[in-house]
């Protein structure tokens, strides 16, 4: 296990540092951000309008419609914020006009959404579907604007001229060349392969990283890159999340949708709540379990006292006191539990969901939402609450010897340390 550390100090910690620091995701994952509190806001929308209770479901129905126009005004638009806010997140981090950027990203993304045939922008690359386009533009128009800038391609106002004027012409030349190019390239691809820009950015990027990443080896995958990071101290959910996110919430939004139109099976397991919710009870690495066990199953000292600081932020998924204050991180014997927890939760959740014995989430909730509340909230069925348990159960199940071994080397510790006080203590009698 000391050659697993080793390794992955030297050459892991350092890759997923530079991953982790890397300018584009930051902008992508803080972008994304953005947009969660229209995702919340929806989905708490969408569950008063398909409510898990049938007499509630009775009760609603006749508002069902007017509830659904929030749904849309919030889920519908996600790629719409997004491609501003990933813009504008991007050029703050050059130091550029964060606001012209935003715009000029928005308007460019806008220009290359294909009409329907009245004209009109469809609703539909409004929301997740459009949401890898968003990404693409939003890059594209910020690094132009910063190649104008560096080469001091831009109209300087004289002194005296406000500020806000002055950001408005240097953004004229860079925001022509930005969108013409849009527009050059939409016209080609119409021209020759008739396609728009959404149409074959989804053809070529978007439908093959969907397909990949709604299968089990990529749910493994991530489960054990996020748990890996965190091993060695790098908030893996947050950096793994920044690259994956977008496609999650893709399919969450997909599931919303079908939910609204009736269907009972909903298209996909895999989606953002399918982490948050049903993996990571007590936060990464399932260790909600591992809380309760620290205070009632541990006889040192320390472990206890650890397991009673951790156990109230871990009904809410906040897990640092344990990952930092057991420790977990960089330990040869908690790693272990720490990687096999989440995958077991995974296997059973993603079979549970395939075989149609639980339904699937639909409803976007915040991730510190207790657990059981959370299983019934964002699949409006009960049996999501006994998943959630047997998740619960079998991740105390592993963590139980390994934590043994952990407990019997901290109490011998404790013990000896003990010692040699009360010999200390003759002494200076």
């Amino acid at each position: 296990m000391d050659a697993l550390i080793n390794f992955l100090d030297r050459y892991f910690m350092p890759v997923a540092g530079r991953i982790a620091e890397q300018r584009h995701l930051k902008s992508i994952r803080d972008g994304i951000v953005a947009t969660m509190p229209l995702l919340l806001i929806g989905s708490f929308f969408l569950i008063i309008a398909f409510p898990p209770i049938p007499a509630l479901e009775a009760l609603v129905k006749p508002y069902v419609n007017d509830l659904l126009k929030i749904v849309n005004a919030t889920f519908g638009i996600i790629a719409m914020v997004a491609s501003f806010s990933i813009a504008y997140s991007l050029a703050g981090s050059y130091k550029l006009d964060a606001l012209a950027a935003g715009v000029l990203s928005l308007s460019t993304f806008m220009l290359s959404v294909p009409l329907t045939k009245d004209g009109n922008i469809p609703l539909n690359w409004m929301g997740s579907q459009g949401l890898f386009v968003a990404m693409i533009i939003a890059i594209f128009a910020v690094e132009v604007q910063r190649k104008f800038v560096e080469k001091n391609l831009i109209i300087r106002m004289p002194e005296g001229v406000p500020p806000s004027v002055a950001r408005s012409f240097a953004a004229l030349i860079p925001g022509f060349v930005i969108i013409t190019s849009i527009w050059i390239i939409h016209m080609i691809l119409i021209k020759t392969v008739h396609l728009t820009i959404p149409e074959a950015i989804n053809k070529l990027i978007a439908i093959p990283l969907m397909r990949l990443g709604s299968t089990l080896p990529a749910v493994i995958l991530a489960i054990l890159a996020i748990q890996l990071l965190w091993s060695v101290g790098i908030h893996g959910a947050a950096l793994v999340g920044g690259i994956l996110g977008p496609i999650w919430l893709t399919f969450t939004q997909q599931n919303a949708a079908a939910k609204m139109a009736g269907e009972k099976i909903l298209p996909n397991i895999v989606c953002q709540q399918f982490f948050d919710i049903f993996i990571y009870i007590g936060g990464s690495g399932t260790t909600l379990a591992l809380a309760i066990l620290l205070v009632f199953a541990t006889k040192s000292a320390q472990l206890k006292a650890v397991g009673k600081a951790a156990i109230w932020p871990g009904i809410f998924n906040i897990n640092e006191p344990i990952t930092f204050g057991m420790p977990i991180v960089m330990n040869p014997v908690m790693i272990i539990p720490f990687i096999l927890a989440p995958i077991a939760a995974g296997l059973i959740t993603y079979f549970a969901m395939a075989l149609n014995l639980v339904a699937r989430p639909y409803a976007l909730i915040p991730w510190t939402t207790p657990v059981l509340i959370s299983g019934f909230l964002t699949t409006g069925d009960w049996k999501a609450i006994i998943l959630q348990i047997i998740n619960f159960a079998v991740a105390g199940a592993i963590y139980y010897p390994f934590l043994k071994l952990w407990d019997n080397k901290k109490y011998e510790e404790e013990q000896q340390l003990k010692k040699e006080e009360e010999k200390l203590a003759e002494t200076k009698a």
